[in-house]
């Protein structure tokens, strides 16, 4: 649902305008009209952001301390001060955002700077941590998306450098395991973001969820790699780290999601979670089995990848399915892409036998066109179903 949907409900007289505008109002629809606006919005902002930063250094000599500060702080306080101003006014909200995000960037250039300044001697994962506390609170006191997704993958940068400081108490060595540790935290995302999505916070639902499946997909893909399973062992404190975050996971699946009525069928509720819970399994495959790698020709035909590309594949085909019954395009072509990337790594694994190729096509085809009837009869089933529903009294 989008305004365009709201505004054609009015030209068809199902509702007035009064309506449309309350609708528009409550559910924050206009801003979806500006999604495009929005993506250039924030390439500029970080263009604005990288282009201070190095301007500032590009001087940094001739410039005195004091000056370094109170124009770098002026900076910072004048992009949330203009941003909150026009967010207000309301006639531009997608350069208020902007602002906004020009603002938390240059947050992490103050922290750079004082620390430059002062010689602090400090742990990079201290300054990304102390970026992190300062946007993560900004998301939810504007209630903005974008200082939202901001936010996680400020976390995710946070991470992965802890998990590689040799001083920490995260440190995880092994660095090809790493992924199955993002591919958790991908799945505990997706299931916050539908959770967050049911709450008093409706809006930044989507995008945590989102933000989580496809950091799933892009993690487990090296699964789907004969040469993944060569990399090292993990550190033993990996264990405890990936157990806490599994436990985590484990538990926001199957004590609220299923609860939750954001898929119709409660029946494919309970599939989506056991597939979600399959990738957790998953995960804990390649972070367990080590096998020995010799060369590219040994793994591409042998080994524990063909377990992973069949898994992975499902549930790109249960969360297309899911996409169908959400009636979410996302979804759908998220899906999509990654079942075309795995046809297409097991197709470069298997290259060199033409016959057990052809054979692999002929039956992944067939495979797909039953699939394909399938869904489509479910899809109209559902619309004829939608459809008989009359709509409840006020």
């Amino acid at each position: 649902m989008n305004a365009t949907d709201i505004r054609k409900l009015r030209e068809a007289g199902f509702i007035n305008e009064a309506q449309e505008h309350a609708i528009v109002e409550h559910f924050r629809l206009d801003r979806e009209s500006n999604r495009f606006l929005t993506i250039v919005g924030i390439l500029g902002a970080i263009l604005v952001s990288a282009g201070i930063i190095l301007l500032i250094a590009s001087n940094w000599n001739d410039i005195p301390r004091m000056l370094k500060l109170g124009v770098a702080v002026s900076l910072l306080v004048g992009s949330h001060v203009g941003g909150i101003a026009l967010a207000r006014s309301g006639r531009h909200p997608v350069l208020a955002e902007v602002l906004h995000l020009i603002g938390s960037g240059l947050f992490l250039a103050n922290i750079a700077l004082v620390g430059q300044i002062y010689n602090l001697s400090s742990r990079p994962p201290n300054a990304i941590l102390l970026w992190l506390a300062g946007v993560a609170p900004l998301a939810w006191i504007l209630r903005s998306k974008a200082q939202h997704i901001l936010a996680l993958t400020i976390f995710g940068v946070w991470l992965g450098l802890e998990l590689n400081q040799q001083d920490s108490w995260l440190y995880f060595a092994g660095e090809g395991r790493q992924f199955m540790l993002y591919a958790l935290l991908g799945i505990l995302f997706a299931g916050l973001g539908l959770w967050l999505g049911q709450s008093k916070f409706p809006e930044f639902g989507p995008p945590t969820e989102k933000f989580g499946l496809l950091a799933t997909h892009i993690a487990s893909y090296p699964l789907t790699l004969g040469v993944f399973y060569g990399s090292d062992a993990v550190a033993p404190a990996a264990w405890a780290i990936t157990g806490g975050l599994t436990v985590a996971t484990v538990a926001v699946w199957l004590l609220a999601v299923p609860r939750l009525g954001v898929i119709p069928d409660r029946q494919w509720r309970w599939v989506w979670t056991v597939a979600q819970l399959g990738l957790v399994g998953l995960a804990w495959f390649g972070l367990t089995l080590k096998g020995r790698y010799e060369s590219w020709e040994t793994h591409r035909l042998v080994g524990p990848h063909w377990i992973a590309v069949p898994v992975l594949f499902a549930f790109c085909l249960l969360q297309a399915q899911v996409g169908l019954l959400r009636r979410s395009k996302w979804l759908v072509n998220l899906a999509m892409v990654f079942l075309g990337l795995h046809i297409v790594t097991a197709y470069f694994q298997l290259f060199g036998s033409m016959q057990t190729t052809g054979m692999m096509f002929v039956v992944t085809g067939l495979f797909l066109i039953g699939l394909a009837v399938y869904l489509e009869r479910k899809r109209r089933s559902l619309i004829r179903r939608f459809a008989v529903i009359e709509p409840q009294p006020a």
